[in-house]
């Protein structure tokens, strides 16, 4: 919201305090997600120790905890650059690839959503036993499938969707301006909160 309001404000002065604000909340949220990089690689050893190249899906999961896992990892060793402890000369092009994998990331969680909601039910394996490959109990029949699987899908793919031209306006790869990325920043928060919301 402060990138917003920094940018269509007027004034020089507060722009700058803006600005700031900007700055120092994305390096507070550099902090929450410091050891990020140690859930990304446990899933992505759990999956190679699956069914993580045995699909579409699989390999689309594996190779999004990948990047995930090297983003976090890159951006973690520019910390104290970022802090103003410890500046180094080789921050800008550590940054340069770590958003390049956050970008890479983005877009395979992206794609998997969208596999997942066109043919990821087909990909599932079927039993084995044709005896009891169409057995299901009654409370199975007679309960509805709840579409919340299909929306919780959705929602990734907006907010990912929005996300992505995060790294897309670091890297200059599609400048966009600080209204729209700050306008999508705001939106994905807000998706991303009212599903915590829910879930609490």
């Amino acid at each position: 919201m402060s990138q917003v309001v920094a940018a269509l404000t007027v004034s020089s002065a507060l722009a700058v305090q803006l600005t700031t604000v900007k700055l120092q909340l994305a390096l507070t949220r550099r902090y929450f997600r410091f050891f990020g990089f140690i859930d990304s690689f446990q899933r992505m050893s759990a999956l190679l120790g699956k069914d993580g190249f045995s699909s579409v899906a699989g390999m689309l999961e594996l190779a999004k905890c990948t990047c995930f896992g090297l983003y976090f990892v890159l951006e973690d060793l520019t910390t104290l650059h970022a802090m103003g402890v410890y500046p180094v000369p080789w921050n800008g092009r550590v940054m340069d690839q770590a958003n390049t994998f956050w970008f890479y990331a983005l877009s395979f969680s992206v794609a998997g959503a969208i596999w997942s909601l066109l043919v990821g039910p087909a990909e599932q394996p079927s039993n084995k036993n044709g005896k009891r490959k169409n057995r299901k109990t009654v409370s199975e029949k007679d309960t509805p499938v709840k579409p919340t699987a299909a929306s919780a899908r959705v929602k990734q793919i907006v907010v990912d969707g929005c996300d992505l031209l995060i790294p897309l306006e670091l890297l200059g790869w599609m400048p966009t301006g600080d209204v729209v990325v700050g306008s999508t920043m705001v939106l994905s928060t807000l998706l991303t909160a009212q599903e915590i919301w829910t879930r609490v």
